[in-house]
């Protein structure tokens, strides 16, 4: 896969030192801005501004959600800054640093002019640290600043640009009163886990969402990562939904903000929101823990949880999947790849399909390739999701039942026992 993207093993290096060198800038300017602004609006705290005054302000003027969202976002930088603090820490690089550094200071010192960035190459090589750093947060900064360059100014205009002309064509309008707002969220809800499910179940979608899914730990950062052109097919199915089913796109506005916010939050990872639940609002609320069992690799978890802020469609179209403590996560997509490799992070999956497609013979097959789940061949659908998911649950089958499943046979075993008890009457008559 890395070789058909760059074609010499020289190339190749070369183009790894230039992701590297990007990612260190990127990194260092990103992370400091975020430091400085947090320990600010720390600091103004104090003096009733800052974040103090974000979380006051709405509550004054009965914008109730904004205080909310304002607290997640301070709560989101605070677990982003903890998961790198602990990182350090678990790592310990600092140990017999000094060693280090003078064995470093001698080889650069002994090689020759040519050489000297081969030594500095190698040292950062032979980093466990930074090995681990790479491997956690590399791809997923490369991400954002890709996207922020590539789709940021577009995905906004195209949801803009679209719903004054399907909101011609609205069955009806909501008003703005409570249970009107509960009404649009649903309707959010229900767009996001259509386009979400398809990005799941057809290969070529799948090909936009995949970057989303690459990262091999879950960490805050995972939420930067967005194939460019996703947006575009986001916004083709969710803003029709919307405006034909009547909701405003003032509400669509304030709801993208609210599943924005919380939709980075539920990307705490293990290192910053240990077991990532919320007691008994888990049962209302998608938490963390929901978040880490969709983009697990297992196959209990595939393809599960594609709502972002409440679980009724999953719960409905039974897509819900809690975690469970007898298999435990693993994150990632189920090809083997090198996440800290930007080319195969990004676009690898693309460049599967493409090499796929060439060797699929037949128009009827290579149309199924595209729209067919991942893993289905024209020979076998034994590595899709769905197929890897049943054959995983034979024998313990208790894994996957959730609710639903129980108010379900509830519902069968009461209709099979009123259905009994009515033959027995018109027997008896």
């Amino acid at each position: 896969m890395q070789q058909s993207s760059l074609r010499t093993p020289g190339f190749k290096r070369y183009w790894r030192w230039i992701e590297n060198l990007l990612f260190i800038f990127f990194f260092i300017t990103i992370l400091y801005v975020t430091i400085t602004s947090f320990f600010d609006g720390t600091w103004k705290s104090f003096f009733g501004m800052g974040f103090l005054h974000d979380l006051y302000d709405p509550i004054q003027n009965k914008v109730y959600y904004k205080s909310v969202l304002a607290l997640l976002s301070v709560l989101t930088t605070f677990f982003l800054l903890l998961e790198m603090v602990r990182l350090f820490f678990q790592m310990k690089p600092y140990l017999n640093f000094s060693n280090r550094y003078r064995t470093f200071l001698e080889r650069l010192k002994n090689a020759a002019g040519s050489k000297k960035w081969a030594v500095f190459n190698d040292t950062l090589g032979n980093s466990s640290f930074l090995g681990e750093f790479l491997r956690r947060y590399k791809s997923n900064f490369l991400a954002k600043v890709f996207n922020e360059y590539i789709s940021k100014l577009f995905i906004i205009f195209v949801y803009i640009e679209m719903m004054p002309f399907f909101q011609k064509f609205a069955l009806f309008t909501i008003d703005n009163a409570w249970y009107s707002w509960l009404y649009a969220y649903l309707m959010w809800e229900l767009s996001y886990w259509i386009w979400h499910y398809a990005a799941h179940r057809i290969r070529l979608f799948w090909c936009l969402h995949s970057p989303h899914h690459a990262p091999a730990e879950m960490n805050l950062t995972v939420a930067w990562v967005h194939f460019f052109a996703e947006g575009y097919y986001t916004a083709a199915i969710q803003v029709p939904i919307l405006m034909i089913f009547g909701v405003r796109p003032e509400m669509v506005a304030i709801i993208l903000v609210i599943d924005g916010t919380w939709g980075t939050f539920i990307h705490a990872g293990e290192d910053a929101f240990k077991n990532g639940r919320f007691g008994f609002l888990e049962k209302l609320l998608i938490t963390p823990s929901h978040h880490r069992v969709h983009h697990a690799r297992n196959p209990l978890y595939m393809d599960t949880n594609f709502c972002v802020l409440l679980p009724f469609w999953d719960w409905l179209f039974g897509t819900l999947q809690n975690e469970k403590k007898e298999v435990k996560i693993e994150y990632g997509i189920s090809r083997e790849m090198d996440v800290t490799n930007f080319i195969d992070f990004y676009f690898g999956e693309c460049i599967c399909l493409y090499n796929d497609f060439r060797k699929t013979k037949g128009f009827r097959n290579k149309f199924l390739l595209l729209f067919k789940p991942p893993g289905w061949t024209p020979e076998s659908s034994e590595k899709t999701a769905i197929a890897l998911r049943k054959e995983f649950l034979r024998g313990r089958e208790e894994l996957g039942r959730t609710s639903r499943d129980l108010l379900f046979n509830r519902i069968g075993v009461l209709e099979q026992r009123n259905n009994q008890e009515v033959t027995q009457k018109n027997s008896a008559g």
